[in-house]
């Protein structure tokens, strides 16, 4: 109960801070700018609308997220509201699951404005609409999942300035974590110990290539195929998602608990 009622009113609260308006006032122009863009690729317009349209969504929702949860903790210290909260029979775990929970739930109604919005246009522009356009936005929540909870760890340890520095530097770094592999067996016979430290880089941080199907459901639904990649890798992708993402809420509740309010 006392999860639920710290996410609603961190709802509430997110709802109101204008650079929420802001940042999904810009999803949406790019999405409608997607099809001037399309129009440079004679014969390929609806898939580069809707490879556009998809990563605008992805951006922005990424950009809520991190932008606003990396504020959240150190808003409640500043105001002294956090003081009142914790005076009451209210764990701290508790505080910050909620957070996390309102937060989350402030990215998913953007989400889905957004891609109610896009697949509306994509309709209208006669571009195929299939499961895979569908999963590919689903697993643009996963990944929101993820990087939300990145955003309130930091939050839960630092100011909102550095918690922002740090968040985008492991989302970036997560969309790259494919590449550590490939580089560490580059240089494997020239520097073994490097290949170790960049296959133990690669483990630690977190996956985000993985969400990213973006381009396989651009091609599938062009094809009327159903499905951007088999059921069984997005169960596996969506696992590992929740896996993390409760590893990195577990780091932030012990990081909360010890520190001195």
């Amino acid at each position: 109960m006392n999860v639920w009622a710290i996410a609603v009113n961190t709802f509430r609260e997110a709802v109101r801070d204008k650079i929420l308006y802001v940042l999904a006032v810009f999803g949406l122009i790019l999405i409608f700018v997607s099809r001037a863009v399309g129009w440079i690729s004679y014969g390929g317009e609806l898939k580069i609308m809707t490879d556009l349209g998809l990563a605008a969504i992805w951006l922005f929702v990424a950009l809520i997220s991190i932008f606003i949860g990396t504020q959240m903790i150190y808003k409640e210290i500043d105001k002294r509201t956090l003081y009142t909260i914790l005076s009451r029979p209210i764990r701290r775990w508790e505080f910050l699951l909620g957070k996390y929970c309102g937060l989350l739930l402030t990215s998913l109604v953007i989400l889905a404005a957004l891609s109610a919005v896009f697949l509306a246009y994509l309709k209208l522009m006669g571009a195929p609409v299939t499961g895979a356009i569908l999963q590919a936005l689903f697993l643009i929540f996963c990944e929101m999942m993820l990087v939300t909870a990145l955003a309130i760890f930091f939050s839960s340890a630092s100011t909102p300035v550095l918690s922002a520095v740090f968040t985008f530097m492991i989302f970036g770094v997560g969309q790259l974590t494919k590449w550590i592999v490939d580089l560490g067996n580059l240089i494997q016979d020239q520097a073994p110990g490097m290949k170790l430290a960049l296959k133990l880089f690669y483990f630690l941080m977190p996956n985000l290539d993985n969400f990213n199907v973006r381009a396989q459901a651009v091609h599938a639904a062009a094809r009327g195929s159903g499905w951007a990649i088999p059921p069984e890798q997005m169960l596996s992708i969506v696992v590992y998602g929740g896996a993390y993402t409760a590893a990195v809420l577990l780091a932030a509740a012990l990081v909360f608990r010890r520190r001195n309010f």
